[in-house]
């Protein structure tokens, strides 16, 4: 067996369940490996706030300095309570991503500094919104009137959410708009699908990389599971992947194993055989 010490995963779709939720035995599997000293990355696309709870789930109030987050696609690194900042989307590139989406008719959502989502209004796409509103009422949402007081507040990203069928629409209006200027992330969901619009450098490949030069590990050290988009540019850089099997084709052809799909907690069966971790 490879000499892993990094174990890093994507959360939707992977990590957890089809309703977002972690596996108990999820859990348990994780926090046995870090009391041997193992370090784990969990690397999403989501924004702090829901990190923050599943991070507190497999913590469970226990103390683990190994245990850290990278949070939308690395503009974010979660190390216990401290929550350090990268590279935020540049301000011409917001400038040019709303009006695409609102002449598609879906709500841009601008991920702030200061950790609120704020939005415009727009009938055609409220519904998408609404739901994703309900289900993190531990988030900040705040509606405002225009685009002017949307960019008020230095933002982190932009992104949308709708169906799988207009993300994919918005992802490629998109690229062609913005061309090389950002990294347009597009993520195919079971709920949702979305698409946000990053710096070009906040890149899953990008931070994890980066965080574990700095904590001493080579990326042959790591062992990262994945099931959409935007995990290939880690499936590109890392050579121990490992695609869930309910990933895209894109993430099973180029993964090194094939685990359990996420709705059977298959992250954590993967682990427990590779190196023999007991689900209690």
């Amino acid at each position: 067996m490879p000499d892993l010490r990094l174990i890093a995963s994507d959360i939707d779709g992977t990590l957890a369940d089809d309703q977002g939720e972690l596996a108990p035995e999820t859990i348990v599997t994780l926090r046995a490996l870090l009391r041997r000293g193992m370090s784990v990355v969990l690397v999403t696309g989501l924004n702090p706030w829901p990190v923050r709870r599943y991070l507190a789930h497999i913590s469970g109030g226990d103390s683990f300095p190994k245990l850290r987050a990278i949070a939308l696609n690395g503009i974010f690194l979660l190390e216990g309570e401290e929550l350090h900042e990268g590279c935020f989307t540049p301000l011409d590139v917001i400038h040019d991503t709303i009006p695409v989406l609102l002449e598609e008719g879906h709500v841009p959502l601008v991920f702030g500094a200061d950790g609120v989502t704020r939005y415009v209004p727009v009938p055609a796409g409220m519904a998408t919104v609404e739901a994703l509103i309900a289900s993190r009422p531990y988030q900040p949402f705040v509606p405002v009137a225009d685009v002017a007081e949307l960019l008020a507040t230095p933002a982190a990203l932009v992104s949308m959410t709708g169906s799988a069928e207009a993300a994919a629409r918005v992802a490629e209006r998109l690229q062609a708009v913005l061309g090389e200027r950002a990294y347009i992330a597009h993520q195919p969901g079971l709920r949702r699908s979305w698409v946000e619009v990053n710096h070009r450098e906040a890149r899953k490949d990008v931070a994890l990389l980066a965080l574990a030069a700095r904590l001493g590990f080579t990326p042959e050290e790591i062992l990262y599971f994945g099931d959409s988009l935007n995990d290939l540019p880690v499936f590109e850089k890392v050579p121990h992947v490992v695609a869930v099997e309910n990933a895209r084709p894109e993430i099973r052809a180029r993964a090194w194993r094939l685990a359990p799909p996420n709705h059977a907690a298959g992250v954590a069966r993967f682990l427990q055989e590779l190196f023999g971790v007991s689900e209690g």
